[in-house]
């Protein structure tokens, strides 16, 4: 019975995530067509962010004003919040990497507005896992907990969380940080980026370099920063708590957002099971996490003592379990050696 309350959250998960990115990545194809890994590998770091910023900026949907959304918090769809999580994300990502073509003043800035935009859409997310797959998989296994009240205070919760994200999505500093974005990188209305309009980058002197060469040396130093860093903590995830385990996380979100953008200087024997491994086990920890929130969220539930001490013991059985998983998983990382041969030159 544990190994199916695992299992099926995170089946549900990765559907709904599929179908979500499947759509995203119809849009981003037919809006924004990214060279080959080839073309990539010749081109300067500049002209690559720029692009790479467009394609990330084609998923960025469209939201209504706050005057339309005042009447109803339902006016922004769930579709909607994830495709902008996605986009904030990997935003948020080629700001770090490209970090060193960047001014410092308006990575900063950016950084800042982004990681707020991020942080405003977490509640929902957190409320909406909370209430469709954390606890009805509890559900299922313990029918006696006064359910009707759990649902009266999750409605609330979600409620409130809904209304904080649409004040924020439909305000005027979330369509300020696009216009932003914009002028950052020199994304035009249609899609299309030009390097030469984008305000963000640093002159070629104060960088690392303009061509190709500079920026493949900086791509095999990201990638090996971003895969040392999974150390020694991926190895040792039995001694870690909810908290660490959540930092790792962090760490392995980094190391696969990087081997994404940077996957050109990846040979294909190693990116596809390194993508897979850190695509894995960050899903494995991610169910960590949303049984942590959930443990949380209970100490404010209307239900009895022992019907919360239950349902915090079996959700930590399911942390157990699933850190189990992520260890083994974790442990089929390629090693340093295989993964320094497997990158690429200019």
């Amino acid at each position: 019975m544990l190994r199916n309350m695992t299992r099926a959250p995170l089946a549900a998960s990765a559907a709904s995530s599929e179908v979500f990115s499947a759509a995203a990545d119809a849009r981003q194809a037919e809006e924004v067509a990214l060279p080959s890994s080839a073309q990539m590998r010749r081109m300067s770091a500049s002209r690559l962010l720029v692009m790479h910023v467009a394609s990330a900026l084609a998923q960025w949907p469209a939201l209504p004003d706050a005057a339309e959304s005042a009447a109803n918090t339902d006016t922004i769809p769930p579709e909607a919040v994830h495709q902008l999580r996605i986009a904030t994300r990997r935003l948020r990502a080629l700001i770090d990497i490209y970090s060193p073509w960047l001014k410092p003043r308006w990575q900063r800035q950016l950084v800042a507005e982004l990681r707020w935009l991020g942080h405003s859409m977490g509640p929902v997310r957190d409320a909406d896992v909370l209430t469709t797959e954390t606890l009805p998989a509890l559900r299922l296994e313990y029918p006696d907990v006064d359910w009707i009240a759990v649902d009266a205070h999750l409605s609330k919760v979600r409620s409130d969380a809904r209304a904080q994200a649409a004040t924020a999505l439909t305000s005027e500093r979330q369509r300020a940080l696009h216009a932003l974005l914009r002028d950052a990188f020199g994304v035009h209305g249609d899609g299309t980026a030009d390097a030469r309009a984008a305000k963000a980058l640093r002159r070629p002197s104060r960088t690392p370099g303009k061509r190709p060469r500079a920026l493949a040396k900086h791509a095999h130093n990201v990638l090996r920063e971003r895969y040392i860093g999974l150390f020694p903590d991926c190895r040792q995830l039995a001694m870690l708590d909810t908290e660490q385990l959540h930092a790792l996380r962090v760490k392995i979100k980094k190391a696969r957002y990087s081997a994404e953008a940077l996957t050109p200087w990846l040979r294909k024997s190693v990116r596809s099971p390194y993508h897979e491994t850190l695509r894995t086990a960050q899903t494995l920890l991610g169910h960590i996490n949303d049984a942590a929130v959930a443990q949380r969220a209970l100490e404010d539930m209307p239900i009895s003592a022992k019907h919360r001490e239950t349902l915090t013991g079996r959700l930590d059985a399911i942390i157990v379990n699933a850190t189990s998983r992520a260890a083994h998983v974790l442990c089929q990382l390629p090693d340093a050696h295989r993964l320094e041969r497997g990158m690429r030159k200019a």
